[in-house]
């Protein structure tokens, strides 16, 4: 005689399980971290302040302390780069902070959202974050969507057995995780790691509930801000954050290329000239890109240095041309106006390259924590290929690939 039984084994919903309901694994892949031990990390993080507001670094306690001491004051911190969401996987954002307890007309956020480009930035939200608002008295989980408040749960309604919300301190450290489905809709939970533990105390549940995505794009950056809108004053304290995905990073990328096929003379020796350079349109601010590969072909026999780039100043303002079916814009040097670097920006990556009319160089950037992004008032960041030729009248050839993930 043989029975057949029923050996599936099921878990309940908990925090050892992510937000596709997989068991966690300790292997997450990271997206981009942010922590303050040595400065502000200013190629990672904008910031924006407005009237007597203050941002300060504090490199003991491993923070920027963000204050506001009158009415229409202001500190913005927030990620250039959106980290991508990868269909099919759970995304987790998590954000370590102090200095969250209410404060008379002085309202504080951190999550991953963003907002309007123009001042005051407080408008037309997409994303999620947990507020203490010192105007209505309450601190509250929300998720938005282009400019509607999809959820909001305040503190009096979060629900669960392992921890009373009533307990939490919130002038203390404390450790947010928000993890989330997305493919447009699913579920997002939000929670505090506490004595080691992590308390989920509120979720969202968009599939079959409602007719549209709970926000407008899943590629949310890191952002932190202060505003005051009365009399009184307040600090918060921005100290860690990263953002991950449950999941062996995606293969799924796309590249594009940009050649420069003009052999404009770079006259001056020891000048350094923006040979070619990328930028996000303005519309793709979400996107994950760097460079993938440079080649450069000097033809007219001369030794020259290459340097890849992050925002250098340029002695006129360069012009840029979409590319078709992609996300960038490039611009190339073409001689027609002579433009040069007058400020340096954070070189990236160099090369010496060897002189002779039919030697080809070939450099790679590895980097994927600094790359194009914006600024909260949606200044686009740049990418340039720039050379220094090292006699004068120097000509070249030159291609530059952009890898990325939409």
């Amino acid at each position: 005689m043989s029975f057949i039984f029923n050996n599936q084994v099921s878990y309940s919903d908990s925090a050892n399980l992510d937000a596709f309901g997989r068991l966690r694994t300790a292997a997450v892949q990271n997206l981009l971290d942010i922590k303050h031990v040595y400065d502000k990390n200013p190629l990672q993080v904008n910031e924006v302040t407005a009237g007597t507001a203050t941002s300060i670094f504090n490199q003991q306690f491993a923070r920027v302390r963000m204050s506001t001491a009158a009415n229409n004051d202001l500190v913005i911190r927030q990620s250039k780069t959106h980290p991508i969401y990868q269909p099919g996987k759970s995304q987790l954002f998590q954000a370590s902070f102090s200095n969250f307890q209410l404060e008379t007309n002085v309202i504080k956020r951190v999550g991953g959202f963003t907002s309007t480009t123009a001042s005051t930035y407080n408008s037309v939200f997409d994303g999620f974050f947990l507020e203490s608002n010192g105007v209505t008295n309450e601190i509250s989980f929300q998720i938005w969507r282009s400019g509607t408040t999809v959820y909001s749960a305040a503190t009096t309604v979060w629900n669960t057995n392992e921890f009373n919300p009533i307990g939490l301190d919130w002038s203390n450290t404390n450790l947010m995780s928000v993890d989330y489905q997305w493919l447009g809709v699913g579920r997002m939970r939000f929670g505090l790691d506490l004595d080691g533990i992590l308390i989920y105390f509120t979720e969202h549940n968009c599939a079959n509930n409602e007719p549209n995505v709970y926000m407008s794009s899943p590629n949310q950056p890191i952002r932190y801000e202060i505003r005051q809108v009365g009399v009184g004053s307040g600090s918060f304290d921005m100290i860690c954050s990263q953002v991950s995905t449950e999941g062996a990073l995606n293969g799924l990328y796309s590249t594009v290329g940009v050649i420069n096929s003009t052999t404009a003379d770079l006259n001056s020796s020891g000048t350094k000239y923006p040979y070619i350079g990328y930028r996000l349109k303005p519309s793709y601010k979400s996107v994950t890109s760097q460079y993938s590969s440079l080649s450069i072909l000097n033809t007219s026999n001369d030794n020259y240095l290459v340097t890849i780039e992050f925002n250098p100043t340029l002695s006129a303002t360069p012009s840029w041309t979409d590319i078709p079916n992609s996300p960038f814009q490039y611009s190339i040097y073409n001689g027609t106006v002579t433009t040069t670097i007058t400020s340096p920006g954070h070189i990236m990556s160099s090369l010496i390259g060897e002189s002779g009319s039919s030697a080809l160089s070939t450099i790679k950037v590895d980097d994927n924590q600094i790359r194009v992004g914006s600024n909260v008032d949606g200044t686009l960041d740049e990418m340039w290929v720039c050379i220094t030729p090292l006699s004068a009248s120097a000509t070249f050839l030159g291609t530059a690939e952009v890898l990325y993930y939409l």
